[in-house]
C-alpha cells in the first residue's frame, strides 16, 4: 500500500490516501451519484477530503442541475421508512430515540 499523504483531522489516523471517490447528493427531489471524484480518504474512519479545484468542479456540476441526459448511467435506489418500524420511536410520540 502507498504511504499515507496526510493525517486525518477527524480521527487522527495517519492513514490518508489518494482515491477516486463516489458521493451521493440530493438535487431538488432527485438523488444523484457522482463518481471518479479525486479525493483523499482516511482508511480508518472513511473521512474524505477534496481540494479546491474538485469542490469548484462539483459546484459547477450542481449549478448545471445534474442534467439527466449527461449522466453516465442510471441506477434504481430502494427507499425505506422508519415510520412504524419495530423498535423505533414513533414521530408523534415526541421522544428522542
Amino acid at each position: 500500500m502507498a504511504a499515507s499523504v496526510a493525517r486525518c483531522t477527524q480521527c487522527g489516523a495517519d492513514d490518508v490516501h489518494e482515491v477516486q471517490a463516489r458521493s451521493a447528493f440530493w438535487h431538488d427531489d432527485r438523488l444523484v451519484v457522482v463518481e471518479d471524484i479525486p479525493a483523499l480518504q482516511c482508511a480508518h474512519c472513511g473521512e474524505q477530503y477534496y481540494d479546491d479545484a474538485t469542490i469548484v468542479a462539483l459546484d459547477l456540476l450542481r449549478g448545471r442541475g445534474f442534467e439527466p441526459a449527461a449522466a453516465r448511467r442510471h441506477v434504481s435506489v430502494a427507499v425505506f421508512s422508519l415510520a412504524g418500524a419495530t423498535g423505533c420511536v414513533e414521530a408523534e410520540a415526541g421522544e428522542a430515540p
